[in-house]
């Protein structure tokens, strides 16, 4: 593969027009790629320095001729090696560049930098640290897709739905997403292309009519039986022992990860009720989190405390990565003969599922606990259980009865 651009300017002379003048071509090549243009000179064939590439004499109009392929020769290297520095260089992108078309060389890659630059300035005023990270793995996600073609970049105007869809099947084949991973990326990759639009850059989505669709999974929640299986288990290690209690917490508070991981004494704080509270903003969202504390949480908080809180912005809890927490987590499901996937996020839905909703918290309050933006997210963490179904029915019958109906 060459690594160099070919500049070459020569006379075409099976095209001389009426007054015997030969048209002046350029021909740019790289890559096994050729692309050649007139350049709107016509002149006398016996006036062309075929070895040196320019006309000869001293002229007038030799010296404007010789002028414009100077000028050109040494504007096309200056593209060209701007575009090395970039990544992988198109030849229709040099000679668009060079001829003022600069919409037409923006690349796919170009527009995600641009996007998520544009994400990244805006994180804590409009945006979370959340989305800037899911838009920053998009980014890493095509680069190792463009890998895999053979490519370090492609050009918008050269989008099509066979791009998405060949990402598509990167994703799951390649990359071992599940279904739902890969729909993410690929509405994360849709929203992008939208900047290009607002912009001009592009006509219309070429991603638009890929059909980028969830599929509904089941949630995975503890039962009230499974969670006090789990509450009383006595463990061996120590390490178990810390990562259950989190747990546990997450499963009374409906805490996140990430923000029981960050959970300071500041945070605890007496509520409304004068009761202990822990009000805090949502690292995800900055939304405000607002949680009764129920007494299995503040039995946790107190045993760690004194351990891990010397000051008010010490952390409450033992800290682990979210990667080690998960693997413990199932090692806990393990030996308490649990067969599910436990991961932070069970202890999450737990708390929505099993402690809030089938005690009749309703879905207004758990929207609040969970420090959602509406109700309609937590309707996914939430999921209406036998019991529950089992309660309002036995309570709907009470109510026939009353009426003389049942």
């Amino acid at each position: 593969m060459s690594n160099i651009i070919k500049i070459l300017f020569w006379l075409y002379k099976g095209r001389s027009n009426e007054q015997g003048l030969t048209p002046l071509m350029l021909r740019l090549t790289y890559n096994k790629k050729r692309i050649q243009a007139s350049t709107g000179f016509y002149m006398d064939a016996s006036k062309w320095d075929a070895k040196k590439s320019k006309v000869k004499g001293g002229s007038e109009e030799a010296k404007l001729v010789n002028d414009y392929i100077r000028n050109t020769h040494n504007r096309l290297l200056e593209i060209f090696q701007e575009q090395s520095k970039k990544g992988e260089v198109l030849l229709e992108a040099v000679y668009d560049k060079f001829m003022g078309k600069d919409i037409e060389t923006m690349t796919l890659m170009q527009l995600v930098t641009l996007h998520n630059g544009f994400i990244k300035e805006r994180v804590g005023i409009d945006y979370s640290p959340a989305t800037f990270i899911k838009y920053d793995v998009t980014r890493k996600k095509l680069l190792s897709f463009l890998a895999h073609l053979g490519k370090k970049d492609v050009r918008l105007v050269d989008l099509n739905r066979k791009f998405i869809a060949d990402f598509d099947y990167y994703m799951k084949s390649v990359d071992g997403n599940s279904h739902n991973t890969t729909t993410k990326y690929c509405k994360n990759l849709k929203t992008i292309l939208n900047l290009a639009l607002l912009n001009g850059w592009l006509d219309k989505n070429p991603f638009l009519q890929f059909k980028t669709v969830y599929k509904l999974n089941q949630k995975v929640y503890l039962s009230q039986d499974e969670l006090t299986s789990i509450q009383n288990k006595q463990f061996k290690t120590d390490r178990l022992t810390k990562v259950r209690d989190m747990f546990l917490l997450q499963c009374y508070t409906g805490l996140a990860f990430v923000d029981m991981l960050n959970l300071k004494c500041a945070d605890i704080t007496t509520g409304i009720d004068g009761n202990k509270w822990i009000i805090k903003n949502r690292q995800k969202t900055e939304i405000r989190s607002a949680i009764p504390l129920l007494t299995p949480a503040i039995q946790v908080i107190e045993k760690y405390k004194p351990n891990y809180a010397n000051t008010p912005l010490d952390p409450l809890l033992p800290m682990f990565s979210n990667q080690k927490y998960n693997a413990y987590l199932q090692e806990i499901a393990d030996v308490s003969g649990i067969n599910k996937n436990l991961t932070s996020h069970v202890g999450r839905r737990t708390f929505a599922t099993t402690v809030a909703l089938s005690n009749g918290v309703s879905i207004e309050t758990i929207s609040k606990i969970l420090g959602h933006s509406t109700t309609k997210i937590t309707h996914q963490y939430a999921v209406v259980t036998d019991l529950k179904v089992s309660q309002e029915m036995e309570k709907l019958k009470g109510t026939m009865k009353e009426k003389g109906a049942g």
